[in-house]
């Protein structure tokens, strides 16, 4: 009786016990990053417009008391922008210069990148917004030094946590710009009065639910974008890798908030000459600004992780 005949046609001089080639490696650039730099452009864009109105010279002196109040939803987008082009810079010139995906190289893309992104909207605000020369430039510096900053930022690996903590930052950007365009409504659901008592705990009330409900967005976008990346790769990532990409959207915006510190006391030392702005409300949204960073931080990167153990076999969850 004969054995069966075993076919060795497709490796003919193979020898026993040699390894096959390494498949290739799948591309490191993820599909999604040029949709979401294409998605950051736009909503720089739709931020530009939408705040044009408050930044021109119609209003007098107290257009100026608007912009700094403005400022941080145009230096949010434009970091967030930057940073988005400047992941999608790094990572489609790295597939074809390889000294741009490593050491300085990829900063100095990534900043490049950004610093376009940064000046063409600062040009917008130059020709679009109609204020004195010196707030127009104090705008201009700080929306370009934002989105140099953010290229910067694009340069920071591993890209697929980057990825994912600029696409939960663009929800929470539409979010937030959203919710205050219907805060008088929103006010008033949470107990605004006559008062200022009741006016400002229901600022607090609103300015914290909404903090919440961004952080949560945020965490699981975040999540969804890694298990995305990982489904693509064929890995899988630990908790850290979660906990970082939750976190992500709150880091971006607290470094937005400290970038509009400096053009936001520059717009009101140009402003205090004619008018007495109300420091404490303009100090109240600024700290509210930063607790809305420091919730989105924290609620974002525990839902990541507690939606990471979720999908854990129970032997280990236990």
């Amino acid at each position: 009786m004969t054995e069966p005949a075993i076919a060795t046609s497709a490796h003919p001089q193979r020898k026993a016990g040699t390894k096959l080639p390494a498949a290739p490696e799948a591309p490191r650039t993820p599909s999604t990053t040029g949709w979401l730099a294409f998605s950051a452009l736009a909503w720089l864009l739709v931020t530009l417009l939408f705040y044009r109105t408050a930044f021109t010279g119609e209003a007098g002196d107290w257009s100026l008391v608007m912009a700094a109040i403005l400022l941080p939803q145009v230096i949010q987008a434009n970091l967030l922008a930057g940073a988005a082009v400047g992941l999608w810079s790094t990572l489609v010139l790295g597939r074809r210069k390889p000294w741009a995906e490593r050491g300085i190289g990829r900063w100095v893309v990534g900043t490049a990148a950004g610093l376009l992104t940064g000046t063409l909207a600062s040009g917008a605000v130059l020709l679009a917004y109609g204020m004195s020369a010196r707030a127009v430039g104090v705008v201009a510096v700080a929306v370009g030094v934002a989105g140099a900053l953010g290229g910067a930022l694009g340069a920071i690996r591993p890209a697929r946590i980057l990825a994912a903590g600029l696409s939960a930052t663009l929800l929470v950007l539409v979010f937030l710009n959203v919710v205050a365009l219907f805060s008088t409504p929103l006010l008033d659901a949470f107990g605004s009065g006559d008062t200022a008592a009741e006016r400002y705990s229901a600022n607090g009330l609103l300015a914290g639910t909404t903090a919440i409900i961004a952080g949560l967005l945020a965490g699981l976008v975040a999540y969804w974008r890694i298990r995305r990346a990982a489904a693509r790769s064929g890995d899988t990532p630990k908790w850290p890798v979660y906990l970082a990409a939750g976190a992500s959207a709150g880091l971006l915006l607290i470094v937005a908030h400290f970038c509009t510190r400096l053009g936001v006391a520059q717009l009101l030392s140009l402003a205090e000459g004619e008018i007495s702005a109300d420091t404490e409300i303009l100090s109240f949204i600024a700290a509210s600004r930063l607790n809305t960073g420091l919730v989105v931080l924290f609620v974002g990167a525990i839902t990541t992780t507690i939606a990471y153990g979720r999908t854990l076999p129970k032997a280990v969850r236990d």
